[in-house]
């Protein structure tokens, strides 16, 4: 069963989050593809070459070179996956056409903006009956750690 978690930011900011995320993800040995609209995704991808000054994540945004042999790829077309990704993380309100393909999702978004918190609401009520899929709701607290909400 697929699982979908949907993780509500709070202080610590997306690019943190998603940063932490990326690194268990390939901890876990599993690739994954980044959903994002243009020109955030292009904003996203300067911050994964230069998130921290001894290391990098290698990754590549829509058409460029690379898929072959990157763990990490961002995409603003919503119906591509370049690397066949099983983990899927989807940025400002996008979503692919199909889950099928990936066997974990994650919806993040900003907590602090009612227009982000209202999109997150919508795809909520939309997968909360999908037979396949599990739903996991993640609050982030005062502290910065994560708190299931459901």
């Amino acid at each position: 069963m697929r699982q979908i978690d949907f993780y509500q930011i709070g202080q610590a900011g997306l690019e943190t989050v998603l940063l932490m995320l990326l690194k268990k993800t390939l901890a876990a040995k599993k690739k994954a593809l980044i959903l994002c609209p243009m020109p955030a995704a292009s904003a996203l991808d300067s911050a994964l070459w230069s998130h921290e000054a001894g290391s990098w994540l290698a990754h590549g945004l829509d058409d460029a070179d690379g898929a072959d042999f990157c763990n990490i790829w961002i995409s603003s077309d919503m119906a591509t996956n370049q690397i066949n990704a099983e983990f899927l993380f989807m940025l400002h309100g996008s979503v692919p056409p199909r889950l099928e393909e990936f066997d974990r999702a994650f919806y993040l978004f900003d907590g602090r903006s009612d227009a982000q918190l209202a999109q997150a609401r919508t795809q909520w009520k939309a997968w909360q009956d999908l037979s396949d899929s599990k739903l996991g709701y993640f609050l982030q607290n005062a502290q910065g750690g994560w708190d299931k909400k459901a």
